[in-house]
């Protein structure tokens, strides 16, 4: 093979790899926990996973040795792209648009930190694929924030009485809107979105995308979007604020433009805007949002021609009519805010895109990007020193295998010292119905809740999730006490043409939770690693009673990842994972026998 065509082989590598993060993301057996350097008791389900990825990770550093001796050489980067797209036609599972519209999106990010940054292959590797298990021995990624003053004594919470005032709160998440959706054109396309006009024709009436949406890789159509905010207002007039937690623009990954997602941003804002007017709502940064997705880079070094700023300055328009009281400065600058929402209540939204591994940007610089994590903190002290309660909102959960793994470590050192303020945690990005339990030691201190996508990408049922809050009261705690999911199942929406949104669970009745405090949610953990009914009953829950995942089933390697999922909110630490996996098997050896 010469050498032209091994570079064109690299640059695939490199540009694709992304697709396949998402591959992990929404595959519900994906092992979204295991990386190299964890260490502990060799289960069989990690045993098979970092067999693969030493083979991966091996050949990542060998090609990019090889791009980077060829840009050395002096290869030029159009015969570098133009070799690229040529090769992904001719060996990859996409289709033509797909390559020649991705690679040239992705491609100057990476021609522009390989050819201004002396970049190590097993770093370059160690970053790009650590979620599939890679790892970097550069000491400049292990990097720490300051932490202000000594952590105050732990202070016992008391739950109000059940006739307490109570906020009722609604979580939106993965919205995906797709307004090229068309009923009928073709749902089972070779491309990462379908069910498009540009998506092909149907090769059978089988392949045509549904109305309400398609199970398939497809957007949200506009009017189901519409139909869900419809059933919300009607069921729940008596809401108080929304939480939405990003990921507005559709999977179009090879055709997106700073043009197409700004009016994505703007169209989706418009519909919250028409169905709540007078309702707060706290918009989260999504990696979709961002052309090419995923791509945030450092505000404080970046070439202007791959800048965010458009970004940021589309939100700023539109969150600042739906948000009280926005500091536009720290949005323009990054992406985050922190805002009042009532006396001594705090929301604070963080752009986890600052520490998530397959943005690309974290290669050139992954310490503590815009610094952001030491904004957090600083947010946390002042609220803690004028005695307010938080709420914190992100995408990407602290604990998921694309979290990279010191900012995942640095966000549970925050958690950990605030302790006694942070009273919830929202995100999104899984499509997944779950939560994460966050750990200091062996003690549950907080929890992140991971709402279900209101997008059907992929194999999904369009949901959204209701909140009560501890309300307006002298000693609230804020604290979530209960909360409820709602759905519309699609098969059934399809064969009728008719929506119905119904009621999927309730935490507290369907996990027989005395609370939602972290111990609570430990406490469940660990009766679904013992009581494989009562799992499934979550599993139900996880996948939003979707009919291609109950179809398909959890098998035991799905299982024991849904629990060690639950127990990991630092990507460093598999300790609670072992610990909830032995717990799961020696229940299943004493049914046995």
């Amino acid at each position: 093979m010469g050498n032209d065509r091994s570079v064109a082989i690299v640059i695939l590598l490199l540009i694709c790899f992304s697709t396949s993060v998402e591959a992990l993301q929404s595959d519900p057996l994906r092992k979204i926990r295991l990386q190299s350097a964890a260490t502990g008791p060799e289960d069989h389900f990690l045993r098979g996973y970092k067999a693969n990825t030493n083979d991966a990770c091996l050949a990542c550093e060998v090609v990019v040795l090889i791009l980077q001796e060829e840009i050395d050489l002096g290869v030029s980067y159009d015969n570098l792209t133009q070799e690229a797209i040529l090769l992904c036609e001719a060996v990859s599972n996409y289709t033509q648009p797909f390559c020649q519209g991705y690679v040239p999106l992705v491609g100057p990010i990476v021609y522009h930190i390989l050819t201004t940054n002396e970049v190590e292959a097993q770093d370059f590797c160690g970053m790009m694929m650590s979620s599939r298990g890679c790892a970097t021995t550069n000491p400049y990624r292990d990097w720490s924030i300051q932490i202000h003053g000594e952590k105050p004594p732990v202070v016992p919470i008391t739950l109000p009485d059940l006739d307490q005032p109570t906020l009722k709160v609604l979580h939106l998440a993965d919205t995906h809107l797709d307004p090229f959706y068309l009923p009928g054109s073709n749902a089972d396309c070779h491309n990462h979105l379908c069910c498009r006009a540009d998506s092909g024709v149907p090769e059978f009436p089988e392949a045509g995308a549904w109305f309400w949406g398609d199970y398939r890789h497809c957007g949200s159509p506009r009017w189901m979007l519409e139909d869900m905010l419809t059933h919300i207002v009607n069921q729940h007039p008596d809401i108080s604020y929304i939480i939405w937690t990003g990921d507005v623009v559709p999977h179009n990954k090879w055709s997106t433009t700073n043009e197409f997602n700004t009016q994505v941003v703007k169209e989706t804002n418009d519909m919250m805007i028409h169905f709540f007017p007078d309702i707060p709502i706290f918009p989260v940064a999504g990696n979709h949002e961002m052309n090419p997705l995923d791509s945030f880079p450092n505000p404080e070094d970046y070439p202007e021609e791959l800048s965010a700023e458009w970004l940021y300055e589309a939100m700023v328009d539109q969150w600042s009519r739906i948000v009280p009281g926005m500091d536009n400065a720290t949005v323009l600058y990054g992406g985050f805010y922190s805002v009042l929402l009532k006396p001594a209540f705090r929301i604070i939204s963080i752009n986890s895109m600052f520490g998530y591994s397959s943005n690309l940007w974290l290669i050139e610089n992954s310490t503590d990007v815009a610094f952001e994590l030491q904004w957090l903190e600083s947010e946390l002290g002042k609220a803690e020193d004028a005695g307010e309660l938080v709420h914190l909102l992100g995408h990407v959960p602290a604990g998921l295998i694309e979290t990279e793994r010191t900012w995942s470590r640095e966000y549970n050192r925050i958690v950990q010292r605030y302790e006694n303020i942070i009273r919830g945690q929202f995100f999104g990005h899984t499509h997944f119905d779950e939560y994460e339990v966050f750990l200091e030691g062996d003690r549950p201190i907080g929890v992140a809740y991971i709402a279900p996508s209101q997008t059907p990408w992929y194999d999904y049922n369009p949901s959204y999730r209701i909140y009560v809050i501890d309300g307006d009261r002298p000693d609230t705690t804020r604290l979530v006490l209960d909360h409820t999911t709602y759905t519309m199942n699609l098969t059934e929406a399809h064969e009728t043409n008719v929506t119905r949104w119904f009621e999927l669970y309730n935490a507290k009745r369907d996990y027989g939770m005395a609370s939602l405090t972290p111990y609570d949610w430990m406490d469940l953990a660990y009766r679904m690693a013992e009581n494989r009914t009562l799992f499934d009953v979550y599993w139900k829950h996880f996948v939003s009673a979707a009919d291609p995942y109950l179809s398909e089933g959890c098998d035991d390697m799905c299982y024991e990842q849904r629990l060690c999922d639950v127990m990991t909110s630092n990507r460093n630490n598999l300790d609670a994972c072992y610990g909830i996996v032995g717990k799961k098997q020696s229940a299943k050896s004493a049914i046995n026998g």
